[in-house]
C-alpha cells in the first residue's frame, strides 16, 4: 500500500500525485506532452489520489463510479478527451489488453457490488468533488483534510479484487 492509499495520509495532493507517477512514470509523461488534453488526464490521476486507488482494471472501473457519483465534470470536455487520437489510442490499448469492449463490460459488470458500495460512499460525501477546477491550495491541502473536508472514506484495497482480470498478451 502506498502513502497516497491510507485514509489518514499527511501527503499533500501534489505530493500525493507524485507519488503516484513515481509508480506510473508512464502516465506522468502522458499529461507532461503538448497536447490539449493532458490536463484531463492529470485532472484524472488527481482522482487516483485522492481515492486512494492504483490502475489495474479494476481500480479503474471503480475510480469510474467515484467519478461519476462523487465528482463535478463536464461531459463536453471528457468526450473531446476520449476524442484525441493519442488518448484514444491509449485507451484502445486497454481495451484491447482486456479483451475488447466486451472484456471490459464483463469486467465491469463483475464489479457491480463494490461498485455500489462505492456508490454508497458517494452518497454520504459533503460536497462533490470538482474534477476540472483544482487550485494550488487544494494541490497544498493534505490528503487527509481533503478527505474529511469531502467526507471521503476509501475503499480498503482488501476489497478490490486486483489484477483478478489480468491482461491478455498481445
Amino acid at each position: 500500500m502506498y502513502n497516497f492509499q491510507q485514509q489518514n495520509s499527511k501527503q499533500t495532493l501534489r505530493e500525493g500525485l507524485d507519488e503516484f507517477y513515481s509508480i506510473n512514470t508512464q502516465f506522468k509523461a502522458l499529461v507532461e506532452k503538448n497536447s490539449p488534453n493532458a490536463h484531463i488526464f492529470k485532472e484524472h490521476d488527481y482522482t487516483h489520489v485522492l481515492f486512494g486507488l492504483g490502475t489495474s482494471i479494476e481500480e479503474e472501473s471503480i475510480l469510474d463510479t467515484y467519478v461519476i457519483w462523487g465528482m463535478k465534470f463536464n461531459w463536453g470536455k471528457i468526450i473531446n478527451f476520449y476524442k484525441d487520437p493519442e488518448y484514444k489510442e491509449v485507451i484502445g490499448d486497454i481495451v484491447q489488453k482486456h479483451g475488447g469492449y466486451w472484456g471490459i463490460f464483463k469486467i465491469y459488470m463483475s464489479l457491480m457490488p463494490i461498485k455500489l458500495r462505492v456508490f454508497l460512499r458517494c452518497m454520504k460525501m459533503k460536497k462533490k468533488w470538482n474534477y476540472h477546477d483544482i487550485s494550488d491550495e487544494m494541490l497544498s491541502a493534505k490528503l487527509c483534510d481533503l478527505r474529511e473536508e469531502y467526507n471521503i472514506e476509501l475503499l480498503p484495497l482488501k476489497y478490490i479484487p486486483i489484477n483478478r482480470f489480468n491482461s491478455k498478451s498481445l
